[in-house]
C-alpha cells in the first residue's frame, strides 16, 4: 500500500514538474501596452507591439555603465549563440540612460560589442523610459559620482541585473539574472515556448 502511494505521489509530482517546464508561468503581461522608443538607426519603435509574433529576449543596459552591462550583453550574445535556429527571436537591450544613450550612442554600442541584426538597441524619452522601466518592475537610479563638485553630467547607474524572456504574445514568461544565468537555461526556456 505505501509503494503504491508513494508511487502515485512521485507521479504526480513528475506530471506537476513536467507541466510546469512545458509552460512557463506568465509574470507580467504587457501585450496590450504601447511604448513609443527609439531603435539604434533612430526608426520609431512600438514596444512590445512591433515585436508581436516573435519571441524576445530583453535586458537593460546601459552605455556608460563601467561592470556589469557588457557582461550582460555578453551573455546575450552567447544566448543567441546556443540557439541552433534563431528564426523569430529577437534580441532587446533597452537603455536605463535615455539622457545619454541616444540612438547614435546605441549604434556605437552595437557596433562595439558586433551585434548583428537580430539586435534591437532601444532608447527614448526619459518619462517614456521610465514609465516602461516602471512597469516592468525594473529599478533604475542615478547614483552621483563626485558629490562636491555636483556636476550633473557624472553619474552612475544603480540598476536592476534582468533579463527577461517574452513570447509571441508580448507576456513574460521567465526571468534570470542577466549577468549570471546559463545561456543553456534561456535557450530550453526559448524552445519550449516555441
Amino acid at each position: 500500500m505505501k509503494s503504491t502511494f508513494t508511487t502515485f505521489c512521485s507521479a504526480l509530482l513528475l506530471t506537476a514538474l513536467l507541466a510546469s517546464c512545458s509552460n512557463p508561468n506568465v509574470i507580467k503581461d504587457i501585450g496590450d501596452s504601447s511604448y513609443q522608443l527609439l531603435n539604434s538607426d533612430s526608426t520609431a519603435v512600438d514596444f512590445p507591439g512591433d515585436y508581436s509574433g516573435q519571441i524576445s529576449v530583453i535586458s537593460f543596459i546601459y552605455t556608460h555603465c563601467p561592470d556589469v552591462c557588457p557582461v550582460i550583453t555578453a551573455n546575450m550574445k552567447n544566448i543567441q549563440s546556443k540557439l541552433d535556429d534563431t528564426t523569430n527571436v529577437r534580441f532587446i537591450e533597452i537603455s536605463f540612460d535615455p539622457e545619454r544613450d541616444t540612438p547614435s550612442v546605441m549604434a556605437d554600442y552595437k557596433k562595439l560589442y558586433q551585434l548583428n541584426d537580430q539586435f534591437s538597441m532601444l532608447t527614448g524619452t526619459p518619462t517614456e523610459v521610465d514609465s516602461l522601466l516602471s512597469h516592468l518592475n525594473i529599478v533604475a537610479q542615478k547614483v552621483q559620482v563626485d558629490s562636491v563638485r555636483q556636476d550633473s553630467t557624472q553619474y552612475m547607474m544603480k540598476h536592476s541585473n534582468t533579463i527577461y524572456l517574452m513570447d509571441q504574445q508580448g507576456q513574460i514568461r521567465a526571468e534570470y539574472p542577466a549577468n549570471l544565468v546559463p545561456p543553456e537555461h534561456v535557450v530550453e526556456d526559448l524552445q519550449t515556448l516555441r
